[in-house]
């Protein structure tokens, strides 16, 4: 699911909400294999979203302001699936990678986690660094 996302702190405008919005298009759209762990390498050709779910929440997650942003990291599993996503402060989601899961995926097992390092991964900084570079032109 993505969708409108309230970001703590930030006055809620439709400029606010643009570039929230083009901020998760340039994410999704600058996730490549080589940011992919190699278990993931070959099942991304299936669905380019899969294995990409904790860079894309990180991401989105750093660059919005950590835990300032009000957005807090999610894991969950759908059988021997692993999945990560985030939720804002009314718990709505914010799934980068939801369209790997044509099925739909159960958010409400989800538990909150924070992420494997306290700071960006670091595939989530070579991922930043793109990120900024090209919202910056």
């Amino acid at each position: 699911m993505i969708g409108e996302i309230a970001i703590k702190n930030q006055p809620e405008k439709k400029d606010n909400q643009q570039s929230i919005t083009r901020l998760i298009t340039l994410i999704r759209d600058n996730l490549t294999e080589d940011l992919l762990k190699d278990e993931y390498k070959k099942v991304s050709r299936v669905n380019k979203y899969v294995g990409h779910c904790y860079i894309a929440s990180e991401v989105l997650y750093h660059i919005l302001g950590g835990k300032d942003s009000g957005l807090r990291p999610i894991h969950g599993r759908l059988g021997d699936i692993s999945h990560w996503w985030l939720e804002d402060e009314n718990g709505r989601v914010i799934d980068l990678t939801a369209d790997q899961f044509p099925e739909g995926f159960p958010y409400e097992q989800g538990r909150g986690s924070g992420f494997l390092t306290k700071d960006p991964s670091k595939r989530a900084r070579i991922l930043i660094d793109r990120v900024l570079a090209i919202a910056k032109t």
